[in-house]
């Protein structure tokens, strides 16, 4: 650690850990936002595709564009936070990293969803199979953004593992919340569920993935 990386972690930490508080709030923050503002994209697409009876392949390869756009937005919010907070990252990156690890795990998720409804294949088979790219799309956010912090904070691979436990917590919330939402009910009712499990989802993603990057930027090398 030369002297300028130094003085780089020892601002971050300083004022008797302040700044680090400032910094999980301004994270739990952009979160939200960007949760909510990147949930545009693939609600739009959805509800066009559904209400045009577009063709599965069409929602998948739309979708996944939509989720890629939802993490540009996602990817660009966390970035304002970092460039305040963590100049040294390559923000562009993050945003380009965070936008492809949300298109994956679109890509994941509506093609596994796809392929389940429609397939003869016995339920037990589908899941050995698919079980492998689920633990990619859920590992994949974390593993992506590492890439472009580990350059900045070496030592920091367990962002990783916190980040995939967030998400797999943070994306059940919608899912649940979505699922006792009758589908013969308003389209009103669908969009007012939708926008507060994004905002839950910020919350709870960025309240638990916050607190980690913090102490890592502390530690930045």
């Amino acid at each position: 650690m030369n002297s300028r990386e130094s003085w780089d972690a020892a601002q971050f930490s300083n004022s008797h850990g302040r700044r680090p508080m400032r910094f999980t709030r301004a994270w739990i923050a952009a979160f939200i936002l960007g949760e909510l503002v990147g949930f545009i994209p693939p609600a739009l697409v959805g509800v066009t595709l559904a209400l045009i009876g577009a063709h599965d392949v069409a929602f998948l390869v739309a979708l996944t564009l939509a989720g890629a756009a939802e993490g540009a937005v996602l990817g660009a919010a966390q970035a304002w936070v970092l460039r305040a907070h963590a100049p040294r990252i390559n923000h562009n990156r993050w945003v380009a990293v965070t936008a492809v690890a949300a298109g994956f795990a679109w890509l994941v998720g509506m093609g596994t969803s796809t392929v389940w409804g429609f397939s003869d294949v016995a339920p037990w088979l589908l899941l050995l199979l698919f079980s492998p790219l689920w633990l990619a799309a859920l590992l994949g956010m974390g593993f992506a953004q590492w890439t472009v912090l580990r350059s900045a904070v070496p030592g920091s691979t367990r962002w990783i593992w916190v980040t995939a436990s967030a998400w797999l917590v943070g994306v059940s919330i919608p899912i649940v919340a979505l699922s006792v939402v009758p589908n013969s009910g308003p389209l009103w009712s669908h969009g007012i569920v939708g926008i507060l499990s994004a905002v839950a989802m910020g919350l709870t993603v960025g309240a638990l993935t916050g607190r980690t990057l913090a102490t890592l930027l502390s530690r930045q090398a």
